[in-house]
This record gives C-alpha cells, structure tokens and sequence, in this order.
C-alpha cells in the first residue's frame, strides 16, 4: 500500500518535471498529483477487492449472522483505514521535506471524500455481483481502470485534457471527484467547467440503488455458490 503510491509519485513527477517543469495549477507537481492520486487508488483499490471479498470471506459464512453485505462493508473500512494511514505518512513526509500540505477548505474536502467513497462502495458492490455471476470479467474490469487513471485527471488537471472530447469526459464520476476534491485543498486551483458534486451524488445514489438492489435479489445465491 505504501510502494504503490511512492512509485508513483517518483516516476511521475520525473517524467512531468522533465516536460513541463516542476509546478503545475501553481502548486509543486508532487503535491498536485499525491492530492488526487490519493483518493482514486481509495476508490480504486475498494472497487476492484469487494470483487474478491466473497472468495475471501467465504469460511465465514458458516455463521448464520454474517452476511454477504457485511463483508463488503468490513472490507470498505479496511481500505479506507489503509489508505488513511498511508495518506498520513506521505503527507508528514511531504511537509518534513518542506512542501505546504494545508488543506484550504478541510470540510468541503472531508465531505467531497465520503461522497467518493460511498460511490467506490456502489460500484465495487455492483461489479462484486457482476463477477459473481461471470467470474471470467474480473481480469477486464481490472484492466478498464488503467485508462480511468489517465482520463480522471489523476495526474494532470482536467483543463489540459482534450477539450474537443470533455463533454464524454466529464461523464466519468472519477473526473468530478477528483477535480473538487484539488479544488478543497489547492487555495488557487479551478476545476473545468462542468464539474458537480451533485452530478457524482445523483450517480451514486442510483449506483447504490441498483447495486443494493442487485444484491437483495441475489444474497442467498451469493452465499450458496463458491463463485466470486
């Protein structure tokens, strides 16, 4: 969980110094991208393990209170607890070295955070259910947010994207989430026009419709089949 984020960084912040220099948005490269890295390898990360929480979990369905739900949630808290630890020492780090870590709207940005999070939860349930069904997807799923990592923004701002193509762009909620969240942090960042948090809270609370209701109809089949 750390040498994921630290490769990153370096390897990022070498190539981008070298082509467009050290700052961008006004702010040091590293803290640009570490500010929106952060929170898509979070969602990332809760997505794409409550596909494997089923497999994992499976010994403790034996007990008859343990449900499949709780074991999304379980791993939800997991992840986030991880990647709140890992975000601490990067960013300690950072400060030792000088970089200014503040962040300029602390609500908003905690706020903006556990929107993102309640729809990694969403998605990562609903595509749990998908490959419970067809096991064969994981390895696409997981290859499909490889570009998302490109095309969210995650490390450049969105504004240097191809603006001919925002309008498809800006469908992707990842692309909202991050762009508010360097908006809460960065005092002199401006995200793309477009950018909502109410777009990505109306796509989430639909996401949890449809993946709670998915689950309903399936819990006894997840819990009664060794797939996922």
């Amino acid at each position: 969980m750390l040498f994921e984020p630290i490769v990153h960084l370096l390897l990022f912040s070498l190539l981008f110094s070298l082509l467009r220099g050290r700052t961008v948005a006004g702010v040091e490269y590293p803290v640009f991208i570490l500010v929106g890295m952060a929170p898509f390898l979070l969602y990332r990360n809760t997505a794409t393990r409550l596909m494997d929480s089923l497999r994992e979990n499976r010994s403790l369905f034996g007990y008859k209170q343990i449900k499949p739900l709780d074991t999304y949630v379980a791993r939800v808290i997991v992840e986030s607890c991880t990647s709140a630890t890992v975000y601490a020492i990067l960013v300690f780090g950072f400060a030792w070295f000088g970089f200014d870590m503040s962040v300029h709207r602390p609500i908003e940005w905690i706020g903006t955070l556990l929107l993102g999070l309640g729809f990694a939860f969403g998605l990562g349930m609903l595509l749990a259910l998908i490959t419970h069904a067809m096991p064969s997807l994981k390895m696409i799923i997981r290859m499909a947010f490889f570009p998302l990592y490109f095309i969210s923004g995650v490390l450049i701002p969105a504004s240097y994207l191809p603006q001919a193509m925002m309008p498809i762009l800006l469908l992707n909620p990842f692309l909202h989430i991050l762009e508010l969240i360097r908006a809460e942090v960065l005092p002199h960042y401006v995200p793309v026009d477009g950018v909502s948090a109410t777009y990505v809270g109306s796509f989430t609370i639909v996401l949890l419709f449809l993946s709670l209701g998915a689950y309903r109809a399936r819990r006894m089949h997840l819990v009664s089949t060794k797939n996922g």
